[in-house]
């Protein structure tokens, strides 16, 4: 009886290390998964469809422009703070007829936890892994916001929305996550800023409005939209 008792001990204890071991194969690091979110690889590329608008009280105007812009990751290098970091090209044009001209380069890398993009020589946390829903983080957290920056002071940047459906004229994305970097309004101030990004492509849509308001009529800012229309 002893040895039966033993024998079946002996394979239970051998059927849970089984599981054991098949459980922490299987496991996945989730923030691996996420920094699918903001791919860097070079050659790859997005155009977008940009629209503004442009309001100003001073000359009492109000201007529209349409324009496209592609964005190419170029070649990985080490940055100032020895992490690896790519070149961002950024090129405009009128139209898909008109040549491509080249505007400004960018830079963009990965943490351990966060994905970063230098814009105008300032650095943006514009993720921070793993993806959560209602997870907040100080995504301007790394700018000095003194004198003309200090609108950017103090950002709560937040997954409003993750893994959506989006549907881009005849494309499709699948596990969109929606990061809301700030949404104040008031009577005299609109300020929207939206990202969104679809798993293994990147930035697909991108909304800034920051306008000061009246009742009934916009006085000084602009509204800009990016959004997605080709990519490698």
């Amino acid at each position: 009886m002893r040895f039966c008792n033993y024998h079946i001990l002996r394979i239970y204890f051998l059927a849970l290390s089984c599981i054991l071991y098949s459980c922490k194969k299987s496991t996945v690091d989730p923030v691996a998964i996420d920094k699918a979110y903001f791919p860097l690889q070079t050659g790859k590329y997005i155009i977008y469809d940009v629209d503004s608008i442009a309001y100003s009280n001073f000359f009492n105007s109000t201007d529209t422009f349409s324009y496209q812009i592609k964005e190419m990751v170029d070649s990985p290098y080490m940055d100032a703070s020895n992490q690896t970091a790519y070149a961002i090209i950024r090129s405009v044009r009128a139209d898909e007829n008109s040549p491509w001209i080249l505007k400004d380069i960018w830079s963009a890398n990965l943490t351990d936890h966060t994905a970063e993009k230098v814009e105008e020589n300032l650095r943006f946390i514009k993720l921070d892994f793993p993806v959560l829903l209602n997870k907040t983080w100080k995504g301007n957290s790394l700018i000095n916001t003194d004198s003309s920056l200090l609108y950017l002071k103090d950002w709560d940047y937040e997954y409003t929305e993750v893994n959506t459906i989006i549907t881009v004229d005849t494309m499709q994305f699948d596990s969109v996550v929606t990061v809301t970097q700030l949404n104040e309004q008031n009577v005299i101030q609109k300020m929207i800023f939206v990202e969104k990004y679809a798993r293994s492509i990147g930035l697909i849509y991108k909304e800034q409005q920051n306008i000061e308001t009246q009742p009934g009529q916009y006085l000084n800012g602009y509204i800009l939209t990016m959004i997605i229309r080709e990519y490698n």
